[in-house]
């Protein structure tokens, strides 16, 4: 008999000394496993990463470590509950013999219908497995782009750059690009107008990109200097320079945003001319 159906203190003494404690205990066992699980899993599979991506910067190991820490104390948190909730049924006088009988009826009725959700656990499980990306990577999955929130074994959270969160099933991703991992390339495309010397504007360039490598906030996210890779195209909007410069993963836009920046200012400077799209004047 429940506490909240008895009458007096007698009563509430006789459920503590019997079913009651039970209850308790069940229930402090359950509360105790769980915060050894989130105490314990994220040390262990820290020292786990740590050994086997020996040399790795700490940044990777961090986002690995959250990552499959989330997933493995969520699965556990799930399968205490479910645990704890048949335990304590029976103590509390609910025969639980025909409540699994129904749900084994039903859960075969709803295997046939539960195919995705088995490929989304899979799939999500291969996904973990191989390390395709972790939590805080930006990555493009189903022609979305954006950074990693969360992943479960059934799904993946996505925010792109507009601030909308995408929920994407682990079954339907078949292709993963991952822009934040061990480096990221950056390629500029500048156009220069017809006329102007080229190995001119390559010093120019390279001079930026020296600059920019060596300025103390942006070269620890540099690794090669930008510089002038090569002619890329040369069309009626004047002649395509491509320059190229390797970074950190996560820095691609910071660096290609400064870079752009002081490629401006510099061709101004150096008098270095454009191409302008031809102006249409009204009424010829």
């Amino acid at each position: 008999m429940l506490p909240f159906l008895v009458s007096d203190w007698d009563d509430v003494s006789d459920w503590l000394a019997g079913d009651g404690a039970r209850i308790l205990g069940v229930v402090a066992v359950a509360l105790l496993i769980d915060l050894a699980i989130h105490r314990i899993v994220p040390h262990a599979l820290r020292l786990a990463i740590e050994r086997q991506m020996r040399g790795a910067a700490d940044e990777e190991v961090d986002q690995r470590s959250r990552t499959l820490a989330s997933v493995f104390t969520g699965t556990g948190r799930a399968i205490i509950t479910v645990i704890t909730l048949l335990t304590l049924l029976p103590l509390a006088g609910v025969n639980i013999t025909a409540t699994l009988t129904g749900f084994g009826i039903a859960g075969l009725a709803l295997a046939l219908g539960a195919q995705a959700l088995v490929r989304d656990a899979i799939n999500g499980t291969l996904l973990l497995v191989e390390d395709q990306y972790r939590k805080g990577d930006v990555v493009r999955i189903a022609e979305i782009t954006g950074a990693v929130e969360e992943i479960t074994l059934r799904r993946t959270l996505i925010r792109d750059q507009d601030g909308v969160l995408h929920s994407i099933p682990n079954g339907t991703i078949s292709v993963v690009s991952n822009f934040t991992r061990d480096y990221a390339q950056v390629n500029l495309e500048v156009r220069v107008a017809y006329g102007e010397d080229l190995s001119r504007v390559a010093e120019v360039i390279d001079r930026v990109g020296r600059e920019l490598a060596s300025d103390a906030h942006y070269k620890p996210l540099i690794s090669e200097a930008p510089r002038t890779a090569r002619v890329e195209s040369v069309g009626d909007a004047g002649v395509t320079v491509t320059v190229s410069s390797r970074t950190k993963p996560a820095a691609r836009w910071e660096v290609a945003a400064e870079l752009r920046r002081r490629l401006v200012e510099a061709f101004v400077a150096e008098g270095v001319r454009v191409p302008f799209p031809p102006h249409v004047i009204a009424g010829e």
